[in-house]
């Protein structure tokens, strides 16, 4: 099952967040749109899972299960993510 269908069920079954606070649920929605947002980008430069985690010094299995909302991203991982991908994070020299 992709990733979109997994958010589209889970928004369907609202059991699963009723007990989620607003800020919980906002930051639930937040974290899947950056896993899917890095699979759309990853898939895009022709990166086969195992080839970004070979990238990134870590298995296919953990990308795997960012990519599934199965394991949740550090900044530190974020930072390397941007990096291996080429797109800006955010601009920390700028503010």
């Amino acid at each position: 099952m992709k990733i979109r269908d997994k958010i589209s069920k889970a928004q369907a079954n609202t059991w699963l967040v009723d007990e989620l606070t607003d800020d919980e649920r906002k930051a639930a929605e937040y974290i899947a749109a950056i896993a899917v947002s890095i699979q759309q980008e990853r898939r895009s430069q022709g990166l086969t899972q195992k080839e970004f985690a070979s990238r990134l010094g870590v298995s296919q299995t953990m990308v795997s299960q960012w990519e599934n909302g199965e394991k949740n991203f550090t900044v530190t991982t974020l930072v390397k993510i941007s990096l291996a991908l080429g797109l800006p994070l955010c601009n920390p020299l700028s503010a």
